[in-house]
């Protein structure tokens, strides 16, 4: 088994489900350089990725001994993708936590389905169709959040803005950024130059500055860019 570029041992991830949203996550998870064992027992399914991802087998999510042939416990995270059939879902997480894998994410119909997938011991839980609806609308109401990329694993947004009225002229020291934006300046972009910047950095009308902050915390920026454009 080839390692990644850098050196990084590949992780073992098994995806539980092949339709579109287990489908994407193997192959992310193979152009990322990781080895993915995919299970569906939909057989066209399991074709589909048999020359993509490292393993794909036509497995029931439901019967333990299958998913251990399949390789369960050699993964090192598992992502139960199962769409409508939330009992299935369920007790596929159940399984892979009692088989010790480290980490087990699944994916959630409604807040019911997620509460029962966090009580057994499901290490993180998504909403698929729901965070990109929140997305779609948070890009329409605010436009500027189309150029934030979320960090994997956490709830902090980086991008790239361009300073406003009430920045330009002033440091970050003075600005108080952190405090008055709840957010954090990671890098000042200037002309051709890119750089780490100090407290006493004074943002210049035309730099670029890349920010990360909570995604709850964003908001309140987007709107005074927003606001800010208007103006220009």
């Amino acid at each position: 088994m080839k390692g990644k570029k850098g050196g990084n041992k590949r992780k073992t991830c098994m995806v539980v489900g092949l339709g579109r949203f287990g489908k994407a996550v193997c192959e992310r998870l193979t152009e990322l350089g990781e080895s993915v064992i995919g299970v569906d027992k939909v057989r066209a399914r399991v074709e589909e990725l048999s020359d993509v991802i490292d393993l794909a087998a036509q497995v029931d999510a439901t019967d333990e001994d299958a998913l251990v042939k399949a390789g369960a416990k050699e993964a090192d995270i598992a992502v139960v993708a199962i769409g409508e059939n939330i009992e299935a879902s369920i007790l596929a997480t159940t399984i892979l936590i009692g088989l010790g894998v480290p980490a087990v994410t699944a994916r959630a119909q409604n807040a019911i389905h997620a509460k029962v997938l966090a009580r057994i011991g499901a290490s993180r839980v998504y909403f698929p169709e729901r965070d990109l609806g929140h997305r779609v609308a948070e890009h329409i109401s605010h436009p500027v959040l189309a150029q934030f990329t979320e960090l994997p694993g956490s709830d902090f947004l980086v991008g790239e803005i361009t300073p406003t009225g009430e920045m330009v002229g002033k440091s970050l020291v003075e600005l108080e950024f952190r405090n008055r934006y709840n957010a954090v300046v990671l890098l000042v972009k200037r002309g051709e130059n890119s750089f780490l910047p100090r407290a006493d950095t004074v943002i210049e009308e035309t730099d670029s500055l890349v920010i990360a902050a909570l995604r709850q915390n964003i908001g309140q920026l987007a709107v005074k860019i927003d606001k800010s454009k208007e103006k220009g």
